[in-house]
């Protein structure tokens, strides 16, 4: 019997939420992150937007998944990528806050 090989999608999408939802989430949060073009001119506006991403992207759902590292240590069937996908939610919010007191 042939083993199936494993997918890239398998690795990064979880296998309870449908996957259109975290591509809008990840398309979502990049678009949002090239709003701060608008703070900057020429090289520091797309500073602001790689320093936005990072934090949408990588810093926030990193940390979020971090915290949630004592439930997998006591539910192994617990989904480490669904804490990742909410934290990156969570930025989104937070992002979205932010810019409604940008001037």
């Amino acid at each position: 019997m042939q083993k199936s090989p494993i997918k890239i999608t398998d690795i990064i999408f979880p296998k309870d939420l449908p996957k259109g939802l975290i591509i809008v989430l990840i398309i979502a949060c990049l678009l949002l992150g090239l709003a701060s073009l608008r703070n900057g001119t020429g090289l520091q506006g797309w500073l602001n937007v790689i320093e936005n991403w990072l934090l949408m992207l990588l810093i926030l759902p990193t940390a979020t998944a971090t915290v949630a590292l004592p439930l997998k240590y006591r539910d192994p069937t617990f989904e480490l990528r669904l804490a990742y996908y909410m934290g990156m939610f969570v930025a989104l919010l937070f992002t979205i806050g932010k810019l409604r007191y940008w001037r």
